[in-house]
């Protein structure tokens, strides 16, 4: 029996802000053509079908998953172990219809191209985003952001400006805007005020930080 994929330990802080203009490239980053076109199965009627589906698109078995430190009952959560690449087509294709069905499809950690490790995306049977981030526990022992005041933070801000959130992690989380934000500069500091270490030590990240959110209506945090 293979043991649960679990959310793995933090590893932002040992990359920020050093990698953070890769970080934030690569969620904003264009898919190429070919081989990159988005992965975008259909609405699944059940969860089951659902999982099924996932392991016909990608070769990848649903294995168990623990989310805040509990295994996540097999009926209501899998996860599926693949490459960067194919967790960004599957995110970019199949999220949204995924959630249609009651379903939430994201990504737990990436793996920036480590040789041998994967990406975990997880399938979860709610299409609820704050059920998703509680369950994974996302927060910050650093700051203080609890998972409850991260939680009231996305909820303000989609108020806002709607977005959809496809990679959530213990911590780190992103997503997209569904348009170009009407101020940039003013959402970029709202995330830095929750999430400092995305210009810490690095004044010129703000622009950057700015520009991505202006360009390619990238949200990006962590923790």
């Amino acid at each position: 029996m293979r043991t649960p994929i679990s959310a793995p330990k933090p590893l932002w802080n040992l990359r920020a802000p050093a990698t953070l203009v890769a970080a934030l490239a690569l969620a904003a980053a264009p898919l190429a053509a070919g081989a990159s076109d988005p992965i975008a199965l259909g609405k699944p009627k059940t969860f089951d079908d659902a999982v099924a589906a996932l392991e016909r698109a990608t070769g990848a078995k649903g294995e168990p998953v623990e989310l805040g430190g509990k295994p996540v009952p097999p009926g209501e959560g899998r996860a599926f172990p693949v490459d960067g690449a194919t967790a960004e087509r599957l995110l970019s294709g199949s999220h949204a219809s995924f959630r249609t069905a009651g379903l939430y499809l994201f990504r737990l950690e990436r793996s920036f191209g480590i040789a041998g490790e994967k990406d975990p995306v997880v399938l979860l049977k709610t299409a609820d985003r704050d059920a998703v981030v509680r369950r994974v526990g996302t927060s910050s022992a650093k700051t203080g952001a609890t998972t409850e005041s991260i939680v009231a933070w996305l909820d303000a801000l989609a108020k806002d400006e709607p977005f959809e959130l496809t990679e959530v992690g213990v911590d780190y989380l992103a997503g997209r805007f569904a348009r170009a934000p009407k101020d940039p500069e003013a959402v970029a500091r709202r995330c830095v005020a929750i999430a400092p270490d995305l210009v810490a030590a690095r004044a010129s990240t703000f622009g950057l930080l700015v520009e991505e959110i202006r360009s390619t209506h990238t949200l990006y945090l962590i923790f």
